[in-house]
C-alpha cells in the first residue's frame, strides 16, 4: 500500500510539474486545450494511463478543458501514486497542447 506523503514531500515534487497544485488532500490542474476534440483525446489517454495503474482520478472535461483531481483514498490524502500519474499525464498532455 502506499504511503501517505506529507505537504511538504508534495510541494517538493510539485515544484517540478508545470501547474499542479494541493489542496484539502488532493492535487488537480486544469489543463486547457485548443479544441474540444483535444481534450478529449487527453481524457481518453488519461482512462489508460489510469488503468494502467489502478488508480483512478476525478476528471470534468468542459469543451476545451479537463479538471484532474488526485488523490489516494486508501491513505487519506496524496501518495507517491498520485505524484507518478500526475507526471504520466502532463507527458500524455504535451502533443495535445501544442508544446514540444
Amino acid at each position: 500500500m502506499a504511503a501517505k506523503l506529507t505537504g511538504h514531500q508534495i510541494e517538493v515534487v510539485l515544484s517540478t510539474l508545470d501547474g499542479w497544485q494541493q489542496a484539502g488532500g488532493k492535487i488537480f490542474r486544469e489543463y486547457k486545450f485548443p479544441d474540444f476534440l483535444a481534450a478529449a483525446m487527453f481524457v481518453t489517454g488519461v482512462n489508460l494511463e489510469a488503468e494502467k495503474m489502478n488508480h483512478h482520478p476525478d476528471l470534468r472535461l468542459s469543451f476545451s478543458s479537463v479538471k484532474i483531481e488526485l488523490t489516494t483514498h486508501d491513505v487519506g490524502g496524496v501518495s507517491e501514486l498520485d505524484l507518478r500519474l500526475a507526471r504520466k499525464l502532463d507527458t500524455r498532455a504535451q502533443p495535445l497542447l501544442g508544446k514540444t
